[in-house]
C-alpha cells in the first residue's frame, strides 16, 4: 500500500523548488567557467564537474552544498595536481568576493563561502573507470555519472524521502559520528528497490547481516563481511555500505518495523527532546550506579578526525578500568560545539575493597610456585593453587584517573594522539549529578540519549 498523500506532503517540505535548484545550477556554471577560463591562460588542461546530491537531485532542501570536482589528466604528478588544484579554487573564490578555507581529504581542498553557499572545490584525476583510481574521490565523477544515467525523477524523490527518514530516527550520514548511510549509498538501495516504502518493507522483513545487493552482477560479495554489502556499481572492489556500523543497519531496521506499525508523518520530523536538569539527575540517580564524565578540550580538527580519537581514548579508559577491576555497565562520548569532549563511564560500584584475591600458579609447579611465594610470603593455597591477599593499587575510579593523567603516566593509556597533550593541560573529572548542576542546557539532549539511545527510532 502507498500512502501517497503524506509522500507528497512530505516532499513539499524537503524538496528544493524548481527556482532553487536553478539558482544553484546557474551558480555553479558560473564558477566552473571561471575556472576553466582562468585554467586555460595558465595552459592547465583540466574539466569541471558539478557532483554531489544537488547534481543528482537528491539533496535535502537548505542542504545544497555545491561540490565542483575539478578533474586534471592521468600523467599529472600528485604534487602539481594540489597545487593547481588549490590554486584554481582559491582563484574563484576571491573572483567571486567569497571567503576561502582550506580543508582535507585523501589529500587538501578548498571550501569557498559565496552567496550564502558552501562549495567546495576539489582536485582530482579524470578517471575512466576504477582501474585507473589514484585516490578515492576519483570515483566520485563516475558515481555521479552512473546516478545521473539510472536514476529517473520519480525515484530522486524516493531518495528524498529515504534520507529524511533515515536523518530523523538519526541513522543518515557516513562520517565516523553517526557510522551511518551515505548519500550515495541511500541513491543506490532507490536504485535496487525503486521505492522508499519498498525498502522499509524489505529492510524490516528481510535484512540480516551480511545482506548483499549487487546492481551490476559482478560477483563480488563473498569479498566482504560487513552488516550491509552494496558493491559499487562502479568499482567491483568496493563496499559501498563499508563505513555503516552494525548498530545504525540494526537501528534502521527497527525504526522501519516501527514505521510499518505505525505510518506517521513525525517519522519525517526531527524528534526533539526536552528534559531538564532535574529530570536528567533523577533518572542517574535512579539507577543506582556510579556515573562519571571526563571532560577536556579537542583540537579545532574536522569530525572525521577528533570523533575517532575521543572513541579511541574512551576504549583506553575502559581498559584502564577493567584491568583495575571496575567493571563498566555502559560508556559514551559527545562533543560539544565549543570543542569540549565529554566521556560518560558508568560503574556497578564506587568503591572497591582495599584488598583483593590474586591468583598464583598451581602448586604442582615447584618453579613459579617458588617464585610466587618469594613474591608473596604470606600467600596459602586454595584448592591446587597459590594465592594471596594483596592490596589494590586503586580503591575508587577517581583515584585512578587522577594519578593516570599525569605526565609520568599517562603514557599507560593509548590515547588518540591530538588528545595526550590536552588532557595533560586540563581536564576535568566529576560524578553525573556535579556535572550536571554546572553543565549547559545545549548538553541535556546528549545525555538524554545516553539514557535513551533508542528515542529517535519510534514516534
Amino acid at each position: 500500500m502507498r500512502y501517497d498523500t503524506i509522500y507528497d506532503d512530505i516532499l513539499k517540505e524537503i524538496k528544493p523548488s524548481p527556482k532553487n535548484r536553478e539558482e544553484i545550477i546557474m551558480l555553479a556554471d558560473k564558477l566552473m567557467n571561471i575556472i576553466l577560463e582562468h585554467a586555460k591562460t595558465l595552459n592547465i588542461e583540466v574539466t569541471c564537474k558539478l557532483v554531489g546530491s544537488v547534481s543528482k537531485k537528491t539533496s535535502l532542501v537548505n542542504k545544497a552544498d555545491i561540490d565542483i570536482f575539478i578533474a586534471f589528466p592521468l600523467d599529472y604528478d600528485e604534487e602539481k595536481l594540489k597545487e593547481y588544484g588549490l590554486h584554481l579554487g582559491k582563484y574563484c573564490i576571491d573572483e567571486v568576493n567569497g571567503k576561502c578555507e582550506k580543508k582535507y581529504a585523501s589529500h587538501p581542498y578548498i571550501t569557498g563561502h559565496i552567496d550564502g553557499y558552501e562549495v567546495d572545490f576539489v582536485p582530482c584525476y579524470k578517471i575512466k573507470d576504477a582501474s585507473q583510481l589514484k585516490s578515492a574521490v576519483d570515483r566520485t565523477i563516475l558515481h555521479t555519472n552512473y546516478v545521473q544515467k539510472h536514476l529517473t525523477d520519480k525515484e530522486a524523490d524516493e531518495v528524498l524521502l529515504l534520507k529524511k527518514f533515515m536523518t530523523s530516527v538519526n541513522t543518515y550520514g557516513a562520517n565516523y559520528k553517526v557510522s551511518g548511510f551515505s548519500g550515495y549509498l541511500c541513491e543506490l538501495l532507490i536504485l535496487h528497490y525503486h521505492t522508499f516504502e519498498n525498502i522499509i518493507k524489505e529492510a524490516a522483513n528481510k535484512w540480516h547481516n551480511e545482506f548483499k545487493i549487487d546492481l551490476e552482477n559482478y560477483g563480488t560479495c563473498s569479498n566482504y563481511h560487513d552488516p550491509l554489502i552494496v558493491i559499487d556499481p562502479v568499482d567491483p572492489n568496493r563496499n559501498v555500505a563499508a563505513a555503516l556500523t552494525m548498530q545504525k543497519f540494526s537501528e534502521f531496521i527497527a525504526a522501519c518495523r516501527n514505521y510499518l506499525n505505525n505510518h506517521k508523518i513525525e517519522y519525517f520530523m526531527d524528534k526533539k527532546i526536552e528534559v531538564s536538569k532535574e529530570e536528567l539527575i533523577n533518572e542517574f540517580k535512579n539507577r543506582n550506579t556510579h556515573c562519571i564524565i571526563i571532560s577536556f578540550n579537542v583540537p579545532k580538527r574536522p569530525d572525521d578526525v577528533i570523533y575517532p580519537q575521543v572513541n579511541k581514548t574512551m576504549n583506553a579508559l575502559k581498559k584502564i578500568s577493567q584491568l583495575n577491576d571496575f567493571k563498566i555497565l555502559k560508556s559514551g562520548y559527545y562533543i560539544n560545539k565549543d570543542y569540549t569532549s565529554c566521556i560518560i563511564l558508568e560503574y556497578e560500584i564506587s568503591k572497591l575493597p582495599v584488598l583483593k584475591l590474586h591468583h598464583g600458579p598451581l602448586v604442582k609447579d615447584r618453579k613459579n610456585s617458588q617464585h610466587f611465594l618469594d613474591k608473596y610470603p604470606d600467600a596459602y593455597i586454595s584448592n591446587e593453587k597459590w594465592v594471596v591477599l594483596s592490596k589494590r593499587e586503586y580503591t575508587t575510579v577517581e583515584d585512578m584517573f587522577n594519578d593516570l593523567i599525569r605526565k609520568e603516566n599517562i603514557n599507560k593509556l593509548k590515547l588518540g594522539k591530538n588528545i595526550k597533550e590536552e588532557m595533560l593541560n586540563q581536564y576535568s573529572l566529576k560524578t553525573i549529578t556535579d556535572y550536571l548542576n554546572d553543565a549547559d542546557s545545549e548538553e541535556y539532549p546528549d545525555l538524554y540519549m545516553y539514557l535513551h539511545p533508542s528515542y529517535k527510532l519510534s514516534r
